[in-house]
């Protein structure tokens, strides 16, 4: 009898291994499947940046970088449909945490809020720094006042970003970067709303997430863009990006007249409406 239940303590033993064992398994799974799709979305993103860098934006080139783009779009929202379905099947697995550390920037902020309300283990340790993330999300919010700092100009001198929001102006906070395809095909419908808004009251900060000051410069030449610019030139640990919390570009903040946020992420036609719907047409 006693070798039965010594059988059956070592079988149950096992089978207790394997299922820590294996519980990691679909992380690495969902992993391999997302890491594949993504190596589609970055050779369309490189597709992207070599079709308009360098180049005038011409009505032509317009059209064929619009339909890049949107592929680019697609590619990268089917990426994150696999992951996500994934995360959504395995809500109460510890190993769901080292995906939502290790794409965090991808998944977006948003998203992990809403998943972190009913994931069991939401209060992991490793999950700490995503925690504090979140935390600071929810200073982005419509009607929470600037965060403010400071970074260097193009010539090196140090501007507080209170020098430039919150003075009788609706001011966009533009969060891109040289190398950032998707950045470079969304600056022309920036531009069209700085030249059509301007006049009427309406201003653009840039804050570059460029690792070098030769790249930053040659964009901001390249994109012709006539607004300040700031940046200290130290790509995603730049304190632009520790300070709101920017995981992923292009990312603009628009603020009212007295420093308050009114909207993240406007792109395309969404900017020209809210400007509209704020300072007439």
């Amino acid at each position: 009898m006693k070798k039965v239940i010594l059988a059956v303590a070592i079988a149950l033993s096992a089978c207790n291994v394997n299922a820590q064992t294996q519980a990691p398994d679909f992380a690495d799974e969902a992993t391999a499947k997302f890491e594949q799709q993504m190596t589609t979305v970055k050779a369309k993103e490189s597709e992207l940046r070599t079709l308009i860098t360098g180049k005038e934006m011409t009505p032509e080139l317009r059209v064929k970088a619009d339909s890049v783009y949107a592929q680019y779009m697609k590619l990268y929202s089917d990426a994150l449909g696999t992951l996500k379905s994934e995360l959504e099947s395995h809500r109460e697995d510890a190993a769901t945490a080292q995906l939502l550390v290790k794409y965090q920037r991808q998944l977006g902020l948003d998203y992990l809020a809403e998943y972190m309300k009913s994931y069991a283990h939401a209060e992991a340790e490793e999950l700490a720094s995503l925690r504090s993330t979140l935390a600071i999300e929810e200073l982005k919010k419509p009607g929470s006042p600037l965060i403010d700092f400071e970074l260097p100009d193009e010539a090196g001198t140090m501007h507080s970003l209170s020098e430039y929001v919150g003075h009788g102006r609706i001011v966009l906070v533009d969060f891109w970067a040289s190398w950032c395809g998707p950045c470079r095909a969304e600056m022309p419908n920036v531009k069209a709303a700085y030249e059509r808004f301007h006049d009427k009251g309406f201003d653009i900060l840039g804050l570059s997430f460029d690792n070098t000051r030769e790249a930053w410069l040659k964009g901001i030449a390249d994109l012709g863009m006539t607004w300040p610019q700031l940046s200290d030139v130290q790509g995603w640990q730049s304190l632009a990006a520790k300070k709101y919390g920017v995981h992923a570009i292009p990312f603009t903040i628009l603020f009212d007249k007295e420093g308050r946020i009114i909207a993240t992420n406007l792109r395309g036609p969404a900017l020209g409406n809210k400007l509209e719907e704020l300072l007439g047409k």
